[in-house]
């Protein structure tokens, strides 16, 4: 009895022992399990947010380049119309509709200045007396930037709703002469947001930067339907909110959570690359949790089930984490139009590759001419070509040699070298078989290759990343795009010099103007009918660096012109121009001529006669003494707009002269119809001729001519004694030019105007 209870108690005992090892052992395989479902849902938040950020990246290229492509070919008609300088409205009319049968959209038209629209749908019906003069795409295509409006209806086709693209119209002068509107329906940007969104399970919407409802997918959300503003986004907290609004602010990219009546959304709100426009996909959580849901209760059988279901659950969650890993990897690595790599995965692999021993050159590759071959055959062909060219690339590619599509119609890539004439043989060889292969496919682009060539020293290899070396090929590249023909260059210090110089010296310009280092110089003006008696000058802009001294305006007027910050140089040397003379009126100075030069980009600011009329009176210069010189260029194709700011000029006391004439398409139209007072001939361009007796001639009739006009003609460039004589004979009022003084600082003009009132 004794041993039975002994056995008993120790039977007991044991069981306890083991109900308590079993418990405990659930309790640490439940807990195991607890962590590793926890650490798991925070992966799969992780994926779940790359899948979405992936989407919305999806969604923004095929918008992008939806716009661009269509932005490319509205560029080639504009470019045409402006360079060919086609004001006739018909002609024009006739052109759009001519251009519009091979493209998509539902009606183009051209908008002259005032925002007068006329548009020609693809059958030929046209719609006259269009007024967009205050639509917003019109203003901001007038002022340079291509743009694409917000849906609006369509007042042809009832129900229907349509987007405008609009782009300006440039002359051969770079003056905006017009702008040109193509109508596309909506349909086409609902059709890429509808694309499905990871099965379908969510939508995508697009919104403006003040965070209103732009276009919708379509497909409702469960249980409340689609947002219609984001500040009416139920569900945010104040921190995700305040997130929302910063990245409509600062055009970046935010993710949170948020209700849709009672189902919860995750969702990822992006910048789309047009206009102000984001990109809010919306994927339910429910949608993204129904994975982790299904695995979790798979996790839980597997607890009551055995040890043996947990490892093939781990096992397969690895499985699956590796299936989605490689599907990320493909999205993030690869070249969606080509199958390769992308540039991202060629960046990768470069800098493995720039650590082995050898001479590595970086090269950059651009075909010239593409977008008119997507223009005429088609953005299917157009790909079609690309994949041809990265097929050629691959075939002619080293064994360990790299490359890959940049973007576009860009191509990069390293190659070893022993010469640098190695690498231009092989540029010879890409463009003869990319030639073959174009005759045998009968597609006669006639596309010319462009390529450039960094190749490194030792210390650079270091020193550069493979970003910086690529951008440096892309220097040597941008160099001879401009040349015709296919042609290779190699990237050099000069190139980068000058580069650096052109970005330095914009960003020098603000400061410079702050600091005065802008100077007036002086050019004196004569009168050969009187004595050869001083009149006046034109004032002229120089900058006195105070380090590399006076810099040349061929430098940096150019530069500024790019950037738009002529106007305020304009303006300025206006006003030191207008702040000098009250000087020298108080003085006891008699009134002279002074002339200053207005640019494209000033002229057509709204302000600009409001500007110079405010400044002059400020001033209190009398009226008829200031001269505004406008260059030919800038009269041609803009007449009609030059002629009311000349007329509203001179009614507000300034004189208005036309500069440069002769230098470039001279016509008599400027003479006929533009009310100007003072015409300036460009001698040194008659001087180019090789007929002086021809030469004259013209001159002398021009001179007669503006002479019955009543417009008094200044001879500038003049630098002989003979052709002094010759102008004072042909009855020319004015000379300007070495032949009596160069530009020069206002202290040696104050000293000639001394002079001359002396005598």
């Amino acid at each position: 009895m004794g041993d039975t209870k002994v056995w008993e108690g120790e039977r007991i005992r044991a069981y306890k022992r083991w109900n308590a090892t079993a418990v405990g052992l659930c309790l640490c395989f439940v807990l195991g399990s607890i962590l590793f479902l926890t650490n798991m849902g925070r992966q799969y938040t992780k994926e779940n947010l790359v899948l979405l950020d992936n989407a919305a990246f999806q969604h923004e290229t095929a918008l992008v380049k939806q716009v661009e492509g269509d932005f490319q070919t509205l560029h080639g008609v504009a470019v045409f119309v402006g360079r060919k300088d086609i004001m006739d409205p018909e002609q024009l009319i006739r052109l759009v509709g001519e251009v519009n049968e091979g493209n998509a959209f539902i009606r183009m038209g051209l908008a002259n200045p005032k925002g007068e629209l006329e548009l020609m749908e693809l059958g030929g019906k046209r719609y006259p007396g269009i007024d967009i003069s205050e639509e917003e795409f019109f203003r901001k295509a007038l002022a340079g930037r291509d743009t694409i409006s917000q849906p609006m209806p369509d007042p042809y086709r009832e129900g229907e709703y349509i987007n405008y693209y609009a782009v300006p119209i440039r002359n051969g002068e770079e003056a905006i002469v017009g702008v040109l509107c193509a109508v596309n329906g909506a349909d086409v940007v609902r059709a890429i947001i509808e694309a499905p969104l990871l099965n379908d399970s969510g939508y995508t919407n697009l919104y403006s930067s003040q965070g209103t409802l732009i276009m919708s997918s379509g497909t409702a959300s469960a249980d409340g339907g689609q947002p219609q503003e984001l500040a009416g986004l139920a569900g945010l907290s104040e921190m995700e909110r305040a997130a929302v609004e910063e990245a409509l602010e600062q055009n970046s990219s935010v993710h949170f959570n948020y209700k849709a009546g009672n189902t919860g959304m995750l969702a990822v709100l992006e910048p789309s690359g047009v206009e102000d426009w984001f990109v809010l996909c919306s994927i339910p959580m429910a949608a993204l949790n129904q994975r982790y849901v299904v695995t979790s209760v798979g996790a839980m059988l597997i607890i009551v089930a055995a040890c043996s279901l947990f490892s093939l659950l781990l096992w397969r969650q690895r499985r699956m984490m590796n299936r989605n890993r490689a599907v990320v990897e493909r999205l993030a690595y690869e070249d969606s139009l080509t199958g390769g790599r992308n540039y991202n995965q060629f960046l990768m692999e470069a800098e493995l590759i720039r650590r082995q021993d050898g001479r590595l050159a970086v090269w950059y590759c651009d075909l010239k001419k593409f977008k008119y071959y997507n223009d005429a055959l088609g953005y299917a062909a157009g790909d079609d070509m690309l994949r041809r060219m990265y097929r050629l690339f691959e075939r002619l590619e080293q064994p360990d040699g790299l490359f890959c599509r940049l973007m576009a119609d860009n191509f990069v890539g390293l190659r070893w070298y022993g010469q640098r004439e190695e690498l231009t043989e092989w540029f010879g060889q890409v463009v003869r078989e990319f030639h073959l292969e174009e005759s045998e496919t009968a597609s006669r682009s006639y596309i010319e290759l462009c390529m450039g060539f960094y190749c490194p020293d030792p210390s650079d290899s270091e020193q550069l990343t493979v970003n910086e070396m690529v951008n440096r090929a892309n220097m040597a590249q941008k160099s001879i795009k401009g040349e015709s023909g296919s042609r290779c260059a190699f990237f050099n210090e000069t190139l980068r010099q000058r580069f650096q110089q052109e970005a330095s010296m914009e960003a020098q310009g603000q400061q410079a103007l702050s600091e005065g280092q802008f100077q007036p110089y002086f050019q004196p003006k004569f009168d050969i009918q009187h004595g050869d008696r001083l009149t006046g000058a034109e004032v002229l802009c120089r900058w006195i660096h105070p380090q590399k001294g006076m810099i040349p305006p061929g430098q940096f007027i150019p530069v500024f012109e790019k950037s738009g910050l002529i106007v305020q140089l304009d303006r300025y040397m206006f006003e030191q121009a207008c702040s000098w003379y009250r000087r020298y009126l108080d003085g006891g100075g008699k009134q002279i001529n002074l002339a200053v030069n207005v640019s494209r980009a000033g002229l057509l600011r709204e302000d600009f006669v409001d500007y110079y009329v405010r400044v002059k009176e400020k001033y209190g210069i009398p009226d008829g003494l200031m001269e505004l010189e406008v260059t030919e260029s800038l009269a041609l194709g803009g007449e009609e707009l030059l002629c009311q700011l000349v007329c509203e000029l001179q009614a507000r006391g300034f004189t208005c002269s036309l500069d440069d004439f002769g230098s470039g398409y001279s016509s008599l139209n400027l003479l006929k119809n533009l009310p100007i007072r003072v015409l300036k001939l460009d001698i040194l361009f008659f001087q180019r001729s090789v007929d002086k007796v021809r030469e004259r001639i013209v001159v002398r009739n021009i001179i007669n001519m503006a002479r019955e006009l009543k417009i008094r003609v200044i001879a500038e460039g003049v630098e002989e004694t003979e052709s002094v004589e010759f102008l004072r004979g042909a009855g020319c009022d004015i000379v300007q030019g070495y032949v009596f003084a160069r530009p020069m600082p206002l202290a040696e003009f104050e000293a000639l105007l001394a002079e001359a009132a002396g005598k």
